[in-house]
């Protein structure tokens, strides 16, 4: 019992956490880019970071998914475990 509780004490000491934060205090806040962060995709979408920020008409308020879902039941519950 004493050398599971050595293991668990060296075991969080050797993986405890600093607050050392290694950001200099008088370095300014990183900021986003704007420009970037504003630009969306026009067009056909042909990759999947094309599709993420494709542009959207302002009426948009939600966009609904349906997932396709094959191994579920009608009923929506599971297959039994094989």
């Amino acid at each position: 019992m004493n050398k599971l509780m050595l293991v668990i004490t060296l075991t969080v000491v050797a993986c405890g956490g600093s607050d050392n934060n290694n950001t200099p205090v008088d370095a300014p806040p990183q900021q986003p880019d704007a420009a970037a962060g504003l630009q969306c995709f026009s067009g056909t979408p042909t990759n999947n970071d094309q599709l993420m920020n494709a542009c959207v008409d302002q009426t948009v308020t939600v966009i609904h998914k349906a997932p396709v879902l094959p191994l579920l039941n009608s009923d929506g519950t599971l297959p039994p475990l094989p």
